[in-house]
């Protein structure tokens, strides 16, 4: 009797997580080496991923981090707690960044395009070229992992785009660089990731 409960209930937790999950199409994933980040783990990429959300115009990104996202990442200096996880978007294969997808702890007193003095975490889908604020989407942080969700039409519903998953904690107005990239740089170029739809 008791292996049958425990069967019962493995199965139950097997089709909440199916129906929980949603459905999506294969992803295209990227694995970064732990321990490369200049910063704290929290901004060391260990993974990152794009996939298609099926049945829906969505993108779902996510970024695996060595480290937990702090609720209020704090450092002394002239960005405080900045931290923002990126990924960039070349939607037609210039091998320059249309879009930034990004979900950060930021202030309007750091960063222009931020909304709001106080420091909070917000998401924003800004223009590579200008860094103007688009849009906002849906983001999730749990533990090591930040998660986005875009529709696919906020960038220009492309068939397919390539990508770059970078961590920062400056602004990009700084001109500093990002504190960790994924792929890693070959020969100092960006290695783009394919994802087509």
């Amino acid at each position: 009797m008791r292996r049958h409960i425990q069967l019962i209930l493995a199965l139950v937790a097997t089709f909440t997580l199916i129906l929980a999950t949603p459905a999506s199409a294969t992803p295209t994933i990227t694995r970064d080496a732990s321990g490369d980040s200049s910063a704290e783990p929290y901004t060391d990429i260990v993974m990152a991923k794009v996939t298609a959300q099926e049945g829906r115009e969505g993108l779902y990104f996510q970024m695996l981090l060595a480290g937990t996202v702090p609720m209020t990442p704090s450092r002394p200096g002239t960005y405080n707690g900045f931290t923002a996880y990126n990924w960039l978007v070349d939607t037609d294969g210039n091998g320059i960044a249309n879009y930034v997808i990004v979900v950060r702890f930021c202030s309007h007193l750091v960063q222009g395009p931020c909304v709001g003095n106080d420091w909070h975490w917000e998401s924003a889908l800004t223009s590579a070229g200008t860094g103007q604020r688009i849009g906002d989407f849906d983001y999730e942080i749990e533990n090591n992992v930040v998660k986005g969700f875009v529709a696919a039409s906020q960038l220009g519903d492309p068939s397919g785009f390539r990508w770059i998953a970078a961590t920062r904690t400056s602004p990009s107005s700084s001109n500093l660089p990002s504190v960790d990239i994924a792929p890693d740089l070959a020969n100092g170029s960006p290695v783009w990731v394919d994802f087509p739809r």
